[in-house]
């Protein structure tokens, strides 16, 4: 091989490694934020009041319900059948408003992983932005911090 070509394949090389040396870079900015899209997630809650006041539904950011206060005198102003549908009113738009504040917490790390190459296809056994965005959409399990030593 001729000094050229060792020459040429040296600065390919660099090119690459720099290259990867920004995506890391990236990825370890945008995984401490997703860190914090996480503690959003765990915090978020969402409150909805069924249309006639009879009801108010606190919901997580997966829409699940973590509470129901009904009103002291919804019995008497209301018929059981009256306050199931208001019930379900509120529980309805209480899913709806979490899953639309979940889409804006979320959408910085959609836009990430949208917009870059997933490291785990350039570096084996490392975490996958794609993987970590389907996690936090769903408002599962913590993303794992796990650093790749360089």
């Amino acid at each position: 091989m001729q000094d050229w070509e060792r020459d040429e394949i040296r600065s390919a090389n660099d090119g690459v490694k720099a290259a990867m040396e920004q995506v890391q870079a990236d990825f370890d900015r945008e995984l401490g934020e997703a860190g914090e899209v996480y503690r959003r997630l765990q915090a978020m809650k969402i409150k909805a009041t069924s249309p006639n006041n009879l009801a108010r539904v606190t919901v997580n950011s997966s829409g699940v319900v973590t509470e129901i206060v009904i009103a002291d005198d919804a019995y008497r102003r209301s018929t059981p059948q009256k306050l199931t549908e208001d019930l379900n009113a509120a529980i309805h738009g209480a899913a709806q408003a979490a899953a639309q504040a979940r889409a804006q917490v979320v959408a910085p790390i959609q836009s990430i992983v949208d917009s870059m190459p997933d490291v785990s296809e350039f570096v084996p056994g490392a975490p996958s932005l794609r993987d970590l965005q389907a996690q936090l959409s769903g408002a599962v399990d913590p993303p794992e911090q796990s650093q790749q030593s360089r």
